[in-house]
């Protein structure tokens, strides 16, 4: 009986873990191609924010972002990242959680989103991510679509989001 109770308290231990990484902080693939070190007019500044607009279950799980089918960095909900980029332009893609129905049952799966960018040097760029409410056809869900907001709204996006990696040196002027 012990070794059932012991077997059990473990699976709750690791389900717990598991679902604490799954919410996920913001981690930056510092290998990407398009990431620059250092700022400077050669440069494209990208802050990425996260605001929370409600996310529920599996929607507030970190989303992943790639930049030309390459992983560039992961975001946490209620976080924002800034990431000095070469000049380009590119496809920007959302990985996102959600849960779908599926022959009558519920599902947790992972949707994309991707919209084309253009980042130039010298210039300073917001993206967010507009919620998607997916078709009842095809299983439901939401998904996540970057989008580009001024820099009114991203100061304002800011209240109350953490800011992380380089933006800890260079954080968002936030207006009250």
């Amino acid at each position: 009986m012990k070794t059932i109770k012991r077997s059990y308290a473990w699976l709750l231990i690791s389900l717990s873990l598991s679902f604490i990484a799954a919410c996920g902080t913001t981690a930056i693939v510092e290998s990407h191609p398009a990431l620059a070190q250092t700022d400077g007019s050669n440069v494209a500044k990208v802050y990425f924010l996260r605001p929370d607009i409600g996310y529920r279950g599996v929607m507030g799980n970190a989303f992943s972002i790639s930049l030309d089918s390459k992983e560039l960095l992961t975001l946490a909900k209620e976080e924002y990242a800034l990431l000095y980029l070469s000049p380009l332009s590119g496809t920007v893609t959302v990985e996102s959680s959600t849960v779908i129905s599926q022959d009558g049952m519920n599902a947790m799966t992972k949707v994309k989103e991707s919209r084309p960018f253009s980042f130039d040097a010298g210039q300073t760029y917001y993206l967010a991510f507009s919620v998607n409410q997916r078709d009842w056809f095809s299983g439901g869900g939401v998904s996540y679509s970057p989008i580009l907001i001024s820099d009114g709204a991203a100061s304002e996006a800011a209240n109350g989001l953490k800011p992380v990696g380089k933006a800890i040196q260079d954080p968002i002027t936030q207006r009250k």
